[in-house]
């Protein structure tokens, strides 16, 4: 279980997943075909490649830009759309915006979900779910919506660490992995995780998240 999605990074960083292609992990990429919402791929397969929905597909070429991942529709075709608050409503389908259309555009798929599930399993040890445990097994965490504002700025303190460490010029990267350092020792100050250890949906404990440090890599 993991907190955050590769979109919620990009509300954070719209150009990241261009601008930070070493720290991520490349699906895809490739050419393709560009009609309002709709991208098909000149070759490969988008299945084969795992590729889901809230990842980030980054496009270049006479429409540029870092764009989330609807849905795929076919091995060879996904549906994205333009950023913005209503895009992934609570409980609702999906209401993607069109983006242009174009042809021969150049594309990547990457993710960042190294850094978001070492993130995410260090919150729920935090939360006293250790990897292997009875309880880690048979608790769930009932407002998992609490940890995803601290795993979104952990997995970019892990991120700009990342480029930091093979800059010639690390100043920016560092300045930014500090700013998400701090973004997220807060979020994990005003974390209350609520555990269900007995499975009837109700809150049976809860847990304080203001004790965790991130180690800069």
């Amino acid at each position: 279980m993991t907190f955050c999605t590769d979109t919620d990074l990009l509300y954070w960083e719209p150009n990241l997943f261009r601008d930070a292609a070493f720290a991520s992990q490349t699906l895809l990429a490739g050419t393709g075909d560009l009609a309002g919402t709709t991208f098909t791929i000149d070759a490969g397969s988008l299945t084969n490649a795992h590729i889901a929905g809230k990842m980030v597909i980054a496009l270049a070429g006479p429409v540029a830009g870092c764009f989330p991942i609807i849905s795929v529709n076919s091995a060879t075709q996904l549906t994205l759309g333009v950023l913005h608050d209503a895009l992934f409503p609570d409980g609702q389908a999906p209401t993607p915006s069109p983006i242009g259309t174009a042809n021969d555009l150049t594309f990547a798929i990457r993710t960042f979900s190294p850094q978001i599930r070492v993130v995410s399993d260090m919150l729920k040890q935090a939360s006293g779910l250790v990897p292997g445990s009875v309880l880690e097994e048979e608790a769930d965490i009932l407002n998992p919506e609490v940890l995803r504002k601290a795993c979104v700025p952990g997995a970019l303190q892990m991120i700009y660490s990342a480029l930091a460490a093979i800059a010639e010029e690390p100043a920016i990267y560092n300045a930014r992995a500090d700013f998400y350092e701090r973004l997220y020792r807060r979020a994990m100050r005003n974390a209350r995780v609520e555990l269900d250890v007995d499975g009837d949906g109700d809150a049976d404990t809860v847990r304080l998240l203001n004790v965790v440090d991130l180690v800069r890599g």
